[in-house]
């Protein structure tokens, strides 16, 4: 066993990852996760449903079981066009199910070839992706939001973003008539161990800053503490009005994979 591990630490990237998804104080979680494995490739998806209560949890949920099934590349031109093939596919989901003709969700997808230690990610919406180094924030997705073009453009300051009357109106989803497409990142970018990442809902980021989330990074010991210590953040903060929230927390190793158990 030590020797199968050692083959596999010197030619292959490690990663722990830990997810967890809660209602907040909401009666229902539109919000969904998921990973999957195809060869030397692992995927890594969170999704904010929209459209009623149902159809909001059918369309992320819907849109999670099409990923589970996708052929996973780093190719970001690959990427995008996925991206546009499912939206494509939840918009005949709504034809399918008149009662959910209105839903739509967010994606944001991370995925990570282990074995030329490079990953590519990929959003559309406002579920975000950060990505740290040495626990230092390195990027974040930009959100297709009204509120995001104003910050962009000048027009208001990312802390006044934070309450302004329209943050919830978005540019681009998954099955919306959307005026962006999806983002991706331009080419597949290296890994080093130490790496992080966090993907998550607004649930989660509109409550802690970048600050908060670089800081919980820079504390915890593994990645079920920094997820677990945000959302218990969130669930204190929130103080009856919080909104569902999903958070998928990837550390990369320099060992084998992996795998810590998931909350639903």
């Amino acid at each position: 066993m030590t020797g199968e591990n050692s083959l596999l630490s010197a030619h292959t990237l490690g990663l722990v990852h830990y997810s967890i998804s809660q209602k907040g104080d909401r009666s229902y979680n539109e919000d969904a996760y998921c990973h999957a494995r195809d060869g030397d490739i692992v995927t890594f998806a969170v999704a904010d449903g929209m459209g009623g209560a149902a159809g909001g949890r059918h369309a992320s949920h819907f849109t999670m079981d099409l990923v589970r099934k996708e052929r996973l590349t780093l190719d970001t031109d690959s990427l995008a066009t996925h991206f546009e093939s499912l939206s494509d596919q939840v918009k005949q989901e709504q034809r399918n199910l008149p009662e959910f003709s209105d839903m739509c969700t967010t994606l944001a997808e991370l995925r990570i070839d282990t074995c030329t230690q490079k990953a590519a990610w990929a959003h559309w919406g406002d579920t975000r992706i950060y990505w740290f180094r040495n626990r230092r924030l390195m990027s974040v997705t930009e959100d297709h939001s009204v509120v995001q073009s104003l910050v962009t453009a000048g027009l208001i300051s990312e802390k006044d973003a934070v309450n302004y009357p329209k943050r919830n109106i978005l540019l681009g989803a998954l099955g919306a008539n959307s005026e962006v497409g999806p983002s991706t990142t331009s080419i597949p970018v290296d890994l080093l161990p130490g790496d992080a990442f966090l993907i998550c809902t607004d649930g989660l980021w509109s409550v802690l800053n970048k600050e908060y989330i670089t800081e919980t990074l820079q504390q915890s010991r593994h990645v079920q503490e920094w997820i677990s210590t945000m959302a218990a953040q969130v669930e204190s903060i929130g103080s009856g009005s919080n909104d569902n929230y999903t958070a998928t927390g990837i550390w990369i190793t320099a060992g084998s994979d992996k795998t810590l158990p998931s909350i639903r």
